[in-house]
C-alpha cells in the first residue's frame, strides 16, 4: 500500500468515526459569524470600537484554525484519556507506516477545515453585505484566501502537538496559546488602535491581491514542512505517555 493509499484509508476511517460531531463544527461556524460579522461591519463603517478590536482578532486568530479539529477530538477529558497516543500505539503494532499516519492526519484535518472555512466566509460575506456596503467581492476573495492560508498553517502546528506529544502536553499547550493570543491581541490593539482582521480587508480592498498569494504559499509551506517534521517526531516519541 502506497503512502497516499494508506493515508487516504486512515483519513476515511477518521471521518467515518466522527459521525454527528460535524454538527459541532457547523454550530461553531454560526457562533463565530454571530459575534464577528457585526463587529467587523462596524469597524468597516469607521466606528471607533476601542478595545472591542481585540475580540475580533482574538476570535479570528485563535478559533478559525480549530474548525478543522473540533469534530475529530475527544473534548473535556482529552488530557486524561490521551486518546491519540493510545490510537498511535495501536496503529504502530499494525503494518501502518509513520508517513501514512502523518499524511492521514493532515488529510483529515484539511478535509474538514477547508470546507468549513469556505462555508464560514460565504456566510460571513453574505451577512456582512447586509450590514455594510463596504464589503466587496473583489477584495473579499483575497482576504478570505489569506485567512484560510493562516488557518491551515496554524492547524498544522496544532496537529504537530496533538500527535507529537501526550494529551496532557497538548492540553497545556492549547491553554498557553490561548492566553498568549489574548495578551498579544490586547497589546496590539493598544498600540495600533485597530484590528488586524479589519486592516487586512482594507489592505485587500486597496489592491492587496497579493494577500491571497501569501496565504496560499504559507499553507503549502506549512503542510510540506509540517509533514516532514511530524514524521521525524513520531519516530522518536513515546507511545506510552
Amino acid at each position: 500500500m502506497t503512502t497516499w493509499q494508506g493515508a487516504w484509508y486512515l483519513a476515511k476511517e477518521e471521518l467515518r468515526r466522527t459521525r454527528w460531531k460535524h454538527i459541532l463544527t457547523l454550530i461553531f461556524i454560526g457562533y463565530l459569524c454571530i459575534f464577528l460579522v457585526p463587529m467587523f461591519a462596524d469597524g468597516m463603517e469607521g466606528e471607533d470600537l476601542g478595545m472591542v478590536y481585540w475580540a475580533i482578532d482574538f476570535i479570528t486568530l485563535s478559533l478559525l484554525p480549530c474548525l478543522g479539529l473540533m469534530s475529530t477530538q475527544t473534548f473535556g477529558n482529552y488530557w486524561k484519556t490521551d486518546t491519540y497516543t493510545k490510537k498511535l500505539a495501536a496503529w504502530r503494532t499494525m503494518p501502518i507506516r509513520v508517513d501514512q499516519i502523518v499524511l492521514g492526519r493532515i488529510l483529515t484535518m484539511l478535509m474538514i477545515l477547508i470546507p468549513a472555512l469556505i462555508l464560514f466566509f460565504i456566510i460571513f460575506f453574505l451577512a456582512g453585505q447586509s450590514l455594510t456596503s463596504e464589503i466587496e467581492i473583489a477584495a473579499f476573495i483575497p482576504f478570505a484566501i489569506f485567512w484560510i492560508g493562516y488557518s491551515i498553517m496554524a492547524s498544522i502546528v496544532y496537529v504537530y502537538v496533538e500527535i507529537g506529544y501526550s494529551g496532557k502536553f497538548y492540553f497545556w499547550f492549547c491553554m498557553l496559546i490561548t492566553f498568549l493570543f489574548l495578551f498579544g491581541m490586547i497589546v496590539t490593539v493598544l498600540l495600533l488602535e485597530s484590528s488586524l482582521f479589519v486592516q487586512s480587508y482594507r489592505l485587500a480592498a486597496d489592491g492587496g491581491w497579493w494577500l491571497a498569494i501569501i496565504g496560499m504559499i504559507s499553507a503549502i509551506a506549512a503542510i510540506g514542512i509540517g509533514r516532514s517534521v511530524l514524521e521525524k517526531r513520531l519516530r522518536m516519541r513515546s507511545y506510552t505517555s
